[in-house]
């Protein structure tokens, strides 16, 4: 069976182009600094708290699609499509991905290994058929309780073919909250390795 998935344009969002790379990292390394299992990760080399976040930017701008609500990057969405959501080694070359996981160094590296293979194990077991994964979302601090997550997120859902499910992973109780009220359920709970916090994985749920 065929599980392609191309992500569909959304009229009215901005969708992201390699130009706002930098822009796009940046906002997500502020939007994650209080993240419990991201600031684990990051906490002995907080400086390069954005560089973290150019591998799934980079890889969703060549094999997904990258909104936000307007140029200013108030907050953004990376969506990615299956079979592309299998990040291989020669896709994260292809993508440029590669570079910012190189900077990254040794350290951060394997603890990124360590904690989110457990993760993408489940997401294979899971979900074997086709579907749209979530690959980060995030708003800056500034522009949080504005709706600016909820609008990106409900802008796919509504777009997006009911028979194709979304897929995501979340790291509080509190986003888990914040995800069931737009209609996604919780799949697996789990505690990731390394630093025994929660995490949950979800989808949604529109019958």
């Amino acid at each position: 069976m065929n599980n392609t998935v191309f992500i569909p344009t959304i009229s009215d969002l901005y969708q992201l182009s390699i130009k706002d790379y930098k822009l796009g990292c940046n906002i997500l390394g502020e939007a994650f600094r209080d993240d419990p299992i991201w600031s684990k990760i990051m906490e002995e080399q907080p400086d390069k708290f954005n560089t973290v976040f150019g591998v799934p930017l980079k890889y969703c701008l060549r094999f997904g699609k990258v909104f936000a609500p307007s140029r200013d990057l108030e907050g953004l969405a990376a969506w990615i499509g299956s079979p592309y959501t299998n990040m291989s080694i020669w896709r994260l070359i292809i993508s440029g991905a590669f570079i910012p996981s190189f900077q990254l160094g040794v350290n951060i590296g394997q603890k990124i290994f360590q904690v989110f293979s457990v993760i993408e194990k489940d997401r294979k077991e899971f979900m074997k058929e086709a579907y749209v994964y979530l690959y980060v979302i995030g708003v800056h601090p500034s522009k949080q309780g504005q709706g600016i997550g909820t609008k990106l997120i409900r802008s796919m859902l509504e777009i997006l073919p009911k028979h194709i499910p979304i897929y995501l992973e979340t790291e509080t109780q509190d986003n888990v909250k914040f995800y069931e009220k737009l209609g996604f359920e919780i799949l697996n709970e789990i505690k990731v390795p390394l630093f025994d916090l929660p995490m949950w994985e979800m989808i949604s749920n529109r019958e």
